[in-house]
């Protein structure tokens, strides 16, 4: 009865392998039911005599016990099979058998969890240690081992062994880490170095507890993992953002990361600089919110945020545009997907202050355009166009100015189509050459010189629209500007000046082939009325009379000519020697007898003082013939003065008609070569008078002027120190 319940089964045999006893609950659940008298094989259903049972049983019959795991119907048994003796005899064999299903499924499955445990320690670098503190011994896992590059008969499982492989370096905080637990009975976490048996060198992050066994031993277990690339892998991600950081926040350009659900991920300090952004909404990571507060600084909104928009429906595009501001600013704005592998998680946005760049790029085409305006040398026009360019690139109003004897005159005044009209007066700055920014009412000008070395030949000035200041840089440009237009008033007045040099070429050949035909003609008519031999004695005295004058015309006429080339090439040389003033201008009058005679002209001269000094005889007496002579051409047959006066050293002359005059704007002109202030057809001529004698006084340290009104009259003064200056 006591079998019958036994969780297994008993059986014995004989030695043919027949049941002779079956017993336990097992051999009422195999098919068919064991009974007594039926074999194993009927049991087992077969009749095969290699069938592994059958061989475990004829091996117990010959002596040889049997112990062995068998599956039978999907179920595994434990078997024992031992050979049963009666009497020294073989009488067959006794078998036991147990079910263990359940059991060897445990078994398997902590050989399962066992070797992944084993698996994911050597794949996660994690290893698992225990420490029995009384009895020292310290029990490492495999991987454990395989982190310390150790073979397990290297380790010799001792606290102190374990303190072997600690790093010097922190030796004494992993003991005082462990004693402190042990103390404590806590839990512990801590990281520490370890050298290997090769050198290298690795760190190690163990956490662990103090337990205590069924014995109330302290143990302590715990695992560790080798973070050695994770360490250096953090590292390099610390390192990498930070150089993130550093790079978004060094460039200058404005950064913003925005993520599909509209969330600002990264935005950088110059995003809110560029945008004008207060820092309590940028901190609000919200992308509508930002783009509803910087619209309205737009010149284009509504094409901003369509665009905008535009680009969140497709996520996968890239962008580039222009952004005008009402400000005046103008931005680049770039934009790409963010993309972590295939996947598009966000759009980067950059945006670059191009305003600059746009101000010069505009600032170098239009100096361009205005340069090939003002390459004509038709200046008033040329200018016009510019001002014309000018508004309202620069402002609302331009105004340019010319300066001519010293006046300004208003060449011309360009205000904006819309605009009030302007007429601001010339700045007193630009008059004295410089370059200033001022207010009319409520309005900012600009007004810079045209100089032309180192004289102010005109100006230009700027009226500023409403809401607009102008800076320095403003003037900076606007200068620019002037220097090419001062450039080409220059050129236009050379070009001017070669023409008019070409004109009095032209004029001075005509005027010379006349002033030489004249006493030509004269001598050679008075030469053939004496070769005739009919010329009575009182009309010869006459011819000769002609003949003489004509021929000091000629002479003065070459002497003219030769002293213009030699002023010219800086040849001219003077012998100085002390000379009466006044006996010079004696000697001139009596040479000059017959003009003065035929011009009917009185003649008065005062002398006072001693009007002695070092100067060339020769030349002095050129400079009063010369005067003379204009005198008696210009004076229209009225009286003339002379004066002569000495005092403190220096002698006046002064020579006075009362003749035709001489136009204001010719009175500086008439020094010059081939200048007159009237048409050589009714006065004739070389020009070249008036230059030889402000050449001369001028070479004798002396100054000249002329003091003249139309119809009135002309006087002439000249003033030499008697002493040659040194």
């Amino acid at each position: 009865m006591i079998f019958r319940q036994l969780p297994g089964a008993l059986w014995t045999t004989d030695c043919a392998l027949c049941l002779t006893y079956v017993a336990g609950r097992l051999a009422t659940k195999v098919g068919p039911t064991a009974k007594r008298g039926m074999s194993v094989f009927d049991v087992l259903e077969t009749r095969d005599p290699t069938h592994p049972i059958i061989a475990y049983h004829r091996a117990a019959l010959a002596g040889e016990s049997q112990s062995f795991e068998y599956e039978f119907h999907g179920r595994w048994y434990a078997l024992f099979l031992e050979q049963l003796t009666d009497r020294g005899n073989v009488a067959g064999c006794i078998g036991a058998a147990f079910d263990i299903t359940e059991h060897r499924a445990i078994r398997e499955n902590l050989a399962r969890s066992q070797a992944l445990l084993a698996q994911a320690q050597r794949l996660a670098h994690v290893g698992s240690f225990e420490w029995d503190v009384k009895s020292n011994v310290v029990r490492w896992s495999d991987e454990l081992l395989r982190i310390h590059g150790l073979e397990p008969d290297q380790f010799h499982g001792t606290y102190e062994a374990f303190l072997e492989r600690v790093h010097p370096g922190d030796l004494e905080a992993t003991r005082n880490t462990v004693l402190d637990a042990v103390r404590k009975a806590t839990p512990f976490a801590y990281d520490h170095r370890i050298v290997r048996p090769d050198g290298t060198v690795r760190l190690l992050h163990s956490r662990g507890d103090v337990l205590k066994d069924h014995d109330d031993r302290q143990v302590i277990a715990g695992c560790c993992w080798d973070v050695t690339e994770l360490n250096e892998a953090i590292d390099g991600l610390r390192r990498a953002r930070s150089l993130l950081a550093a790079t978004v926040e060094s460039t200058a350009d404005g950064l913003l990361v925005v993520d599909m659900t509209g969330r600002v991920t990264i935005y950088n300090r110059r995003f809110r600089s560029l945008w004008r952004i207060p820092a309590d909404l940028a901190r609000e990571n919200d992308d509508e919110k930002l783009l509803a507060y910087v619209c309205d600084q737009l010149e284009d909104s509504e094409h901003f945020m369509s665009s905008t928009r535009e680009l969140y429906s497709h996520p996968d595009r890239e962008s580039f545009d222009i952004l005008h501001f009402k400000d005046g600013r103008v931005f680049e704005r770039y934009s790409k997907p963010q993309r972590i592998g295939d996947s598009i998680v966000g759009r980067v946005w950059s945006f670059r202050d191009v305003t600059e760049r746009e101000k010069l790029f505009r600032r170098a085409v239009f100096l361009a355009d205005a340069t090939r305006l003002l390459s004509s040398l038709d200046i008033e026009p040329a200018l016009d166009s510019v001002a014309h360019l000018a508004v309202p690139y620069l402002g609302d109003g331009c105004a340019i100015d010319l300066l001519g004897h010293g006046q300004p005159r208003r060449l011309l005044v360009v205000s904006r189509e819309g605009s009030e009209s302007f007429s601001p007066e010339l700045h007193s700055a630009v008059m004295a050459g410089h370059s200033t920014i001022y207010w009319m009412g409520t309005r900012s000008c600009m007004a810079v010189p045209l100089v032309v070395r180192g004289d102010v030949v005109g100006a230009m000035t700027f009226i500023g629209p409403h809401k607009r200041r102008y800076t320095e840089q403003d003037l900076e440009f606007v200068e620019t500007l002037a220097r090419r237009a001062a450039l080409a008033v220059e050129n236009a007045r050379l070009y001017r000046g070669v023409q008019e040099a070409v004109h009095a070429r032209d004029e001075f050949l005509a005027i010379a082939a006349h002033e030489i035909r004249g006493p030509i003609t004269s001598v050679h008519m008075a030469v053939q009325g004496l070769q005739k031999g009919k010329v009575p004695a009182v009309a010869a005295s006459k011819i000769l009379g002609i003949i003489e004058r004509e021929d000091r015309r000629l002479a003065r006429f070459v002497d003219e000519l030769l002293d213009l080339g030699r002023i010219q090439t800086g040849q001219i040389y003077f012998n100085f020697e002390e000379v009466d003033l006044a006996e010079v201008v004696r000697e001139a009058i009596t040479s000059m007898g017959s003009e003065l005679a035929r011009s009917e002209s009185a003649l008065s001269v005062v002398a006072s003082g001693r009007p002695v000094g070092q100067w060339d005889r020769f030349r002095l007496s050129q400079v009063v013939t010369n005067l003379l002579a204009n005198a008696i051409k210009f004076g229209q047959g009225k009286p003339i003065d002379i004066h002569v006066k000495e005092h403190h050293g220096v002698t006046t002359l002064e020579v006075q008609d009362r003749g035709i005059g001489i136009p204001p704007e010719m009175v500086e002109q008439i020094f010059k070569p081939f200048e007159r202030a009237v048409s050589a057809r009714n006065y004739g001529g070389l020009g070249l008078g008036l230059f030889i004698v402000n050449t001369i006084v001028g070479a004798f340290g002396g100054t000249i002027r002329v003091e003249s009104q139309l119809d009135i009259g002309s006087t002439f003064t000249i003033e030499l120190r008697n002493a040659r200056n040194s």
